[in-house]
């Protein structure tokens, strides 16, 4: 088992969709929801931080409303660090909320809901900035079929507007693209070059699909499978400085697949073929319950030299791994 950034239970009965940011002076943040269990008002956004020795104490830094609070989101801007994170019942009346911290991560202020696109923003993983300079975030919309798209901000997450749809196959059954089940959501995006942008899909179809634009995120692509194995449950992906398209999820095919083994793959053609990169964590019963394990929402990010990940682990705590890039 990997280190756990807290006792599980000591704090709060449950813990789920963190976020991982590696800070330049070696610093990181997570931050995640949690309370009594998803969906119960009493749920708020928490955040954990490394010092460059433990991992500290969480803390509360969001709950501005009875009700529960999901899906915080931490991205660097240039006045410092933004979050955006989710408050509503269900998910169809989510109100998406931002709030900046000018001093990395100690105090967090400019609290504020998206108005004019009151889900907007991402929604599971990191905005990218675009080479443009704009910053695209991943986001889905739940509200009956699952249907992705991505959102846009021109000053710095202070707001979000709706932006390019992801069209994706649900109607038309035995074609290659089909996607049996609810559909497509959470995606997560990379820019292989200026204006090319791609995006990776959680879907109900047993893999992971895939979408491209070539006109900055405006338009796109009809999604279309991969070969890799997707269990109806969060992936992410970043890009390094090399060019190497680093993918982390559980690769199990279904819907509602076991959400274990958590693994790492790495693409050297911009995501049209992988190769297995890293075991992140494999177990396979959650010996409390019996049940098989949940290692899941993983955050993956690059820094130092290494890849390091945040994940969900069995609900109670979330787990942090790190490897050396080889």
């Amino acid at each position: 088992m990997n280190p756990l950034l807290f006792e599980p239970r000591h704090f709060f009965p449950q813990c789920h969709a963190c976020c991982l940011l590696a800070l330049p002076d070696g610093r990181k943040l997570c931050a995640y929801f949690a309370g009594t269990h998803e969906k119960h008002d009493d749920v708020g956004i928490w955040l954990s931080e490394y010092n460059g020795r433990k991992w500290l104490v969480p803390r509360k830094i969001a709950k501005i409303a009875n009700e529960p609070h999901w899906n915080p989101v931490l991205f660097p801007v240039r006045d410092g660090i933004r979050m955006v994170f989710k408050v509503g019942k269900e998910i169809r009346a989510w109100k998406s909320y931002t709030m900046l911290s000018k001093d990395g991560g100690s105090t967090w202020e400019g609290l504020h809901g998206y108005i004019d696109n009151p889900a907007g923003g991402p929604v599971r993983s990191k905005p990218i900035r675009l080479k443009s300079g704009a910053l695209l975030a991943p986001n889905s919309d739940e509200n009956g079929p699952w249907l992705p798209r991505v959102d846009i901000s021109f000053d710095e997450g202070e707001t979000f507007q709706r932006y390019g749809e992801i069209p994706v196959n649900l109607t038309a059954p035995g074609t290659q693209d089909y996607i049996p089940g609810r559909g497509a959501i959470q995606p997560v995006l990379w820019e292989s070059e200026e204006g090319h942008v791609h995006a990776f899909l959680r879907t109900s179809g047993g893999f992971i699909y895939r979408s491209d634009s070539v006109d900055g995120g405006k338009t796109w692509c009809r999604a279309y499978p991969t070969k890799m194995a997707n269990n109806n449950s969060g992936v992410d992906a970043i890009m390094g400085e090399d060019g190497r398209l680093y993918l982390i999820c559980n690769p199990v095919q279904g819907d509602w697949a076991a959400r274990t083994p958590l693994s790492i793959f790495v693409s050297d053609d911009q995501g049209e073929s992988f190769r297995p990169c890293a075991v992140v964590d494999d177990t396979p019963l959650d010996e409390e319950t019996g049940k098989a394990a949940e290692l899941s929402y993983p955050s993956l990010v690059l820094g130092g030299g290494k890849l390091q990940v945040a994940y969900t682990f069995n609900r109670r705590s979330i787990a942090y791994w790190e490897q050396k890039i080889k």
